[in-house]
């Protein structure tokens, strides 16, 4: 099902199935964003075929992609987590909402379907997006802190069973009903509904009932019906 960002014409569409997600068309969705002056030169290094679980951001009026991310689920004991592998927003669109509103969605897709991961993790690049996210999120630790020197020391044990570098929102505190109602009230999201065709009113039934049973007219001699 696709979503619509509130306020806007992006439409959301969050992909898991692997079947779906083989069928991603990345070239079209980085050349839009290139055509758009997005710097996604870092997907480079991401291993697309990995992701198990995309955000895609496209604009209803041309059709183009706006924005594309990408997560990938990973064991840590006792749990798993997922890896942001992939973030990127056009221009007009990266220091607003959207990045933020993409996390959220897949986010909230993943509680609903899978149940709470025990936390998100990012390489120094999607920092930012991460950092966003835990402003919004009621008991949710960063590790490293967005601000302040205060140290959330479990959330900076599991950073360092994830591996070094990584920037880890810890989401063990959090319960799943609380952290539901943070999402759904951060990224804004609706379901697109699909104009449907309007009822054939009783009399065109009849109409067309009637033309279906008429007998053709017999045709003359030359050929043409009188």
């Amino acid at each position: 099902m696709h979503h619509l960002l509130a306020g806007s014409q992006i439409r959301l569409t969050y992909l898991q199935d692997r079947r779906a997600l083989a069928g991603i068309d990345w070239p079209s969705i980085f050349d839009d964003l290139l055509d758009a002056g997005t710097p996604v030169n870092r997907w480079q290094w991401c291993d697309l075929d990995r992701l198990t679980h995309v955000v895609l951001a496209a604009d209803r009026g041309t059709g183009r992609y706006a924005g594309v991310l990408g997560l990938t689920s990973r064991a840590t004991p006792p749990e798993q987590c997922l890896m942001i592998g992939i973030a990127f927003a056009r221009p007009e669109e990266s220091g607003g909402t959207l990045p933020r509103a993409m996390l959220a969605h897949a986010l909230a897709r993943i509680v609903c379907l899978d149940g709470k991961p025990v936390a998100i993790a990012a390489t120094h690049g999607y920092r930012s997006a991460l950092s966003d996210l835990s402003q919004k999120i009621r008991s949710a630790t960063l590790h490293p802190p967005a601000d302040g020197n205060v140290i959330a020391f479990r959330a900076a044990r599991m950073a360092r069973q994830i591996g070094v570098g990584r920037t880890v929102l810890d989401l063990r505190p959090v319960t799943e009903a609380s952290l539901l109602r943070d999402l759904r009230g951060l990224h804004g999201v609706r379901p697109e509904r699909t104009k449907l065709a309007a009822p054939e009113s009783p009399m065109a039934k009849l109409a067309r009932s009637a033309a279906a049973t008429r007998r053709p007219r017999k045709a003359t001699r030359t050929g043409r019906s009188g």
